[in-house]
């Protein structure tokens, strides 16, 4: 097994701390772009990349936040797994805990029996922990769910309850864990996430990042796992 070109990543920004930010004048902008690669070799050729995107506005009235993540697999040159996710979220806030959530979230998997799967949802949330170190919020929102059975082409709709969870904890200073579970009840079908991450800062922009996510669809098309999981090493640049 080897992780050469994950190392190499690491090694070129560690030669370049000059990309750091010395700006002090806390702006409402704020994101991060991660990727991870790891190339195994031996019995198998195994290929796999993983990245992804986020940005965040923080406003007086609103807070709007954007990401997008990729997924890709080869084995012995053939494609064993790709996924892409995008999700957009718009927090209205009512006060300093309360607020509208707004979360609209598309997914295209090619192995997983599904074209694409979309939901929009309109909800309230509630931030019961908001301290520096620690966060903890809840949101319950009815919604939409649509969703187009690869195979057949046949395009399943339905109303949903989406309830979701997030905790983050800065455990000490450049270390920070992160849990997120988001359920989506329907009539017809039902999916339950969970994200987990911890993320270790290399230098003031620089990071290191594992996570490990879970997926799980009561009813999928025939020849497909229920649950789906993931285990991911990224090297993340925060600006």
């Amino acid at each position: 097994m080897r992780f050469a070109s994950l190392s190499l990543l690491l090694a070129c920004h560690l030669a370049a701390p000059a990309f750091a930010s010395d700006e002090t004048t806390e702006s409402p902008w704020s994101g991060s772009a991660e990727l991870g690669f790891i190339d195994t070799s031996g019995n198998t050729d195994t290929q796999s990349t993983n990245g992804g995107f986020s940005v965040l506005h923080k406003g007086a009235n609103w807070d709007k936040a954007f990401k997008a993540s990729a997924l890709t697999s080869k084995e012995d040159n053939e494609t064993s797994k790709e996924k892409y996710n995008g999700e957009l979220k718009l927090d209205r806030k009512f006060s300093k805990r309360s607020y509208l959530a707004i979360t609209g979230t598309h997914e295209r998997d090619r192995f997983s029996g599904f074209e694409y799967q979309s939901t929009a949802s309109v909800g309230y949330g509630y931030r019961a922990i908001n301290d520096k170190e620690i966060k903890l919020s809840f949101e319950a929102a009815p919604g939409y769910r649509r969703e187009k059975i690869k195979e057949s082409g046949v395009i399943n709709e339905d109303s949903i309850l989406r309830l979701d969870m997030k905790f983050d904890w800065i455990i000490k200073e450049g270390v920070r864990f992160t849990e997120e579970f988001v359920a989506e009840l329907g009539e017809d079908n039902s999916t339950y996430r969970s994200e987990t991450g911890l993320k270790s800062q290399i230098n003031g922009s620089l990071a290191t990042k594992l996570t490990y996510k879970v997926k799980y669809v009561d009813e999928v098309p025939e020849g497909n796992e229920n649950t789906d999981r993931e285990f991911g090493v990224t090297l993340v640049y925060s600006f």
